[in-house]
């Protein structure tokens, strides 16, 4: 009968143990649930605040990519303003050729009369009439010698102007598209930053201006 109550009394103290061992565990469980669940939502709140910030990367990226398109177009604009000028330069330079050959012809016919008045002057006393039409016509010569080299006087200075022109139109230009690229290129580079301040852990090797999202994935762009 003794050796029944033993028995009995050590099953009663085992259970006991056995509970107490339960409600340890049980403790346990409960408090790594407890972790776990607030494992769960601080990655949670890193998700979300990590998409906010690709979201506003995205943002900024899009607004960066207007900008620049407005940029192209106005460059694209300026270098349709340089079409006339460069046809204005084409038919000034074709005008000065052309009263070039005009003096040069002119020089020449010039040079002929002046031939001809040294062999008039020479028969003064049998061609007189003959010596006064040449005087007329190296006057008229002269004049229009005159008249041909100031145009070609103002001709120069128009193409002058025009290349300045030209000049000034590239050098604006250039200067647009080194801004663009310069703002495209700081404004992803400072998002980058603060992505990386914020979560350094992040691999952001693959992030780029060049590459986009494909299917989750970040890809270089076909563009």
């Amino acid at each position: 009968m003794k050796v029944v109550k033993d028995a009995v009394k050590k099953l009663q103290e085992e259970n006991s143990a056995l509970k107490e061992s339960n409600l340890i565990a049980q403790a346990e469980v409960g408090k790594l649930s407890c972790h776990l669940t607030m494992a769960e939502l601080e990655h949670s709140r890193l998700e979300d605040a990590m998409d906010a910030e690709l979201r506003s990367t995205r943002r900024e990226a899009s607004a960066l990519r207007q900008k620049l398109q407005l940029q192209a177009q106005e460059k694209i604009e300026l270098e349709s303003k340089l079409v006339p000028y460069r046809l204005k330069v084409t038919n000034l330079e074709a005008a000065m050729k052309a009263d070039a050959t005009k003096v040069a012809n002119l020089e020449k016919r010039l040079a002929d009369r002046e031939i001809l008045l040294g062999k008039v002057e020479k028969a003064r006393d049998d061609a007189l009439a003959e010596l006064a039409e040449a005087r007329e016509e190296a006057t008229k010569i002269d004049a229009e010698l005159a008249q041909a080299r100031e145009e070609g006087k103002k001709t120069a200075e128009e193409l002058a102007r025009a290349r300045e022109e030209t000049e000034e139109l590239k050098t604006q230009t250039h200067e647009l598209e080194q801004s663009a690229a310069q703002i495209l290129t700081a404004g992803f580079d400072a998002a980058l930053e603060q992505v990386a301040c914020q979560y350094p852990e992040v691999d952001l090797t693959m992030v780029s201006i060049c590459n986009e999202v494909v299917d989750g994935k970040i890809v270089p762009s076909e563009d």
